[in-house]
């Protein structure tokens, strides 16, 4: 087990947790009552939605911001938050987390401000991949999608290595909580710089693809297209996007030279 220096500080929870698993209990989704329309007329039905809860997050005693997320793995979820917003650079600039799941819910990062920043990252992975490569991934990556399977309403990113492992999976009703949350449990096991593919399930806008740029991953793949901002951003940063994949078809919007014919 990969040791990292966090303190999770909370009665509620018995200790020892993993660095991927989740220190709240509260459901990552719910059953409602609704009408649906079929066949010409109104029927009672009940069926599953995610969850959505906030999460308020306070980093050295001052508040950060709401997280709107669905609750599970809440650990990766703020290592990947504090990370891709360049407030630590890696698990042991975090000096200690304690989460409150009292109304309203909340967690209290303190960094160690003492220690020198320094990337993890010397150099960017070299990467040459075949389409079959990709389309083998996604049907890993929905495999995976259990969340997304029963409610239909949440994203999910996974991070794999250049032979196709598949070393971590997050799932949220937010797209950038998912990719957090893959993106926090590599750091918290020490394996992000194994990464060589990330793969959405959303749209590639610039806010995604700078998380890629500095979890230094030099492929991002997306289900659905990229924005003019997310292709500009990765033709600056030397990544290679890739949109609208499906079954056995891809767009390749920047950097198409790691691909192989």
């Amino acid at each position: 087990m990969t040791t990292y220096p966090l303190r999770i500080l909370n009665s509620s929870v018995v200790p020892a947790i993993e660095p991927h698993q989740s220190v709240e209990t509260s459901q990552r989704e719910c059953t409602v009552a609704l009408k649906r329309y079929g066949k010409g007329e109104l029927s009672n039905h009940e069926d599953s939605i995610a969850v959505e809860a906030d999460l308020i997050v306070y980093v050295n005693g001052q508040r950060d911001g709401v997280l709107s997320r669905t609750p599970g793995n809440d650990l990766n979820l703020i290592v990947g938050h504090l990370f891709c917003n360049g407030m630590i650079n890696s698990s042991e600039d975090v000096a200690n987390i304690s989460f409150s799941y009292q109304n309203p819910a909340h967690v209290d990062v303190f960094l160690d401000t003492g220690k020198g920043r320094s990337r993890l990252f010397p150099s960017r992975p070299p990467v040459r991949l075949s389409p079959l490569q990709l389309f083998e991934l996604k049907a890993t990556f929905e495999r995976r999608q259990n969340l997304f399977k029963n409610t239909g309403s949440t994203h999910a990113a996974a991070l794999f290595s250049l032979n196709g492992e598949l070393l971590v999976f997050g799932e949220d009703v937010g797209r950038h909580n998912a990719f957090d949350k893959a993106i926090g449990r590599a750091l918290l096991e020490g394996i992000l710089e194994q990464t060589a593919i990330a793969m959405i399930s959303s749209r590639i806008a610039v806010e995604l693809t700078a998380k890629a740029t500095i979890a230094n991953i030099p492929v991002l793949c997306g289900f659905s297209a990229a924005t003019s901002s997310g292709v500009n951003f990765a033709e600056q940063h030397d990544i290679t996007l890739v949109g609208r994949l499906k079954e056995d078809s891809f767009d390749v919007y920047t950097n198409a030279w790691r691909m192989q014919e």
